[in-house]
């Protein structure tokens, strides 16, 4: 399941909260979460969520993430120490061996990584200190949802800057002052020649840009692009006629490749039908598997290349193909472990490996239980299906 990311270095970080000073929220909805661009185009989602019931393609894509990593931290958390296909997996993904000193250790912060992003889906609440009541990761139109990349529109660099509001922005002397003049823009358009300032004509407020070498463009069907995540600065001028940055806003942008490809199943329990063995695990990853990646760019921000506790991979330093993975995680461990796509595939093989079958017919469920490892296929290798 390769995922394009379009290199941004634009992620703003967002820092996790005590684990135990939380609490499951009920009724959870993925407009707890975000704030899902609505509408038939221009990014909308319509075609993908009803908001007003709360059903449709991503709200299955929102619970299938919940119990596949409730699944995983549950196995990971119980059995680690005594199951060694879990440790196989662990050490396949993520490198660390049973047998390493600091096993226990590394193995922990795996599986707190993955429950960050599982606080973020379920909506999970602080229970102790002022915060109390408020979600680990709240939501004030900080964090939007779309599907699709049209809502953005090109710009020139010395066209006229506008606000939040959607206001021109001017100088001490009452003169428009063009988007390349701006401090906080005109980094932004030195860092790279071919990037474009793209304006999030789109939103209806607050409207900010996005800076990129493709924007409007990403989600064409010719480029295969699934998804990505980035940040829009949001900029408000002052009647001194300096600029300030309001805020940033987080989002990730699905593309419709992501829900038309073929090559992924549209639930864990038709991707369980298509298992037989010798299956390589890639071709079972179901297509929510792309929110749930997009999900680690967004509460770990980027990698800064230097401190490896801070920031996930992104763009060109990401790996996405399995095999290309299951290397990473040989030489060099601390990589795979800030690598979005490692932490999907793990997902993958533990729902797999221990999810169930609840006798009604549920997109859940899991009719036979598969492991994953390297088998011969022919005179190749492959990571793929055996029986438990």
């Amino acid at each position: 399941m390769a995922k394009l990311v379009f290199p941004l270095g634009l992620v703003s970080i967002l820092f996790c909260l005590l684990l135990q000073n939380v609490q499951v929220a009920s009724a959870v909805s993925l407009t707890d979460i975000f704030v899902v661009q609505d509408g038939p185009d221009k990014g909308g989602c319509d075609a993908y969520f009803d908001q007003s019931k709360g059903t449709g393609t991503l709200d299955d894509w929102h619970e299938e993430i919940i119990y596949s990593l409730t699944d995983t931290i549950d196995q990971v958390d119980k059995h680690y120490s005594t199951d060694a296909r879990i440790q196989k997996a662990i050490q396949t993904f993520f490198g660390i061996n049973p047998k390493d000193k600091d096993a226990q250790k590394n193995v922990k912060k795996i599986n707190d990584n993955l429950r960050s992003v599982h606080d973020l889906f379920n909506v999970r609440k602080i229970t102790k200190g002022r915060a109390r009541g408020q979600p680990v990761y709240g939501l004030n139109k900080n964090r939007y949802l779309f599907c699709g990349s049209d809502f953005l529109e090109e710009k020139k660099g010395d066209s006229v800057a506008r606000d939040w509001q959607d206001k021109e922005i001017k100088d001490s002397k009452g003169n428009p002052v063009t988007i390349e003049k701006v401090p906080g823009y005109r980094k932004a358009l030195k860092d790279d020649r071919a990037i474009k300032p793209w304006w999030s004509g789109g939103i209806k407020e607050p409207k900010g840009y996005y800076f990129s070498t493709t924007g409007k463009d990403y989600c064409k069907k010719n480029t295969k692009n699934l998804a990505l995540t980035a940040a829009i600065k949001v900029f408000t001028g002052t009647p001194s006629g300096r600029t300030t940055l309001r805020r940033t806003i987080d989002m990730i942008v699905l593309c419709g490749e992501s829900f038309a490809n073929t090559l992924s199943p549209d639930s864990y329990k038709l991707g369980n039908a298509k298992i037989k063995a010798g299956t390589s695990l890639a071709d079972v990853v179901p297509k929510s598997m792309t929110l749930l990646h997009e999900a680690f760019h967004l509460i770990f921000g980027v990698y800064d290349g230097r401190n490896t506790n801070i920031g996930f991979l992104e763009g060109a330093d990401e790996i996405y193909d399995l095999a290309a993975c299951i290397r990473l995680a040989r030489t060099s461990r601390p990589k795979a472990r800030m690598n979005p796509e490692n932490y999907v595939f793990f997902v993958t093989q533990m729902y797999y490996l221990s999810g169930k079958s609840s006798g009604t017919n549920q997109p859940s469920d899991i009719d036979k239980n598969w492991n994953f490892k390297i088998v011969k296929q022919g005179s190749n290798y492959v990571y793929g299906a055996v029986k438990p």
